[in-house]
């Protein structure tokens, strides 16, 4: 069975592209995307991986906000540094601010893949 896998969007790519070098020096397989591969609603894309990081350094979270609306599930969401007010209230997302603490932050990640499907 292949290792899961954790999907990393950049909303915002410098932020993206530092978690995904930081999941990998931790010895977890991470894709990255720029956006959510497009799903059916309530469905889970094909291939998506049961964990997804949304790296969102700004006032709106659009993959979040999604998810909110049922697209994208059955994943997991963890969002990091987005100040989205619909995202800071939604107690189904699991968040992280920044400044980023590295082993929090990969102890949060493996829960997550732990739990998964």
């Amino acid at each position: 069975m292949a290792e899961p896998t954790v999907l990393v969007v950049g909303e915002t790519p410098s932020l993206g592209r530092a978690l995904v070098d930081l999941l990998e020096a931790a010895g977890i397989a991470t894709q990255y995307a720029s956006e959510f591969p497009g799903a059916a609603p309530g469905a889970r894309a094909s291939g998506t991986p049961n964990v997804v990081v949304i790296a969102s350094n700004s006032p709106h979270c659009a993959t979040a906000r999604e998810w909110l609306n049922g697209r994208h599930r059955p994943s997991r969401l963890l969002v990091v540094g987005s100040r989205d007010p619909k995202v800071l209230g939604a107690q189904e997302i699991e968040r992280v601010d920044l400044p980023l603490e590295p082993d929090p932050f990969l102890r949060l990640v493996r829960s997550l893949m732990d739990a998964g499907d």
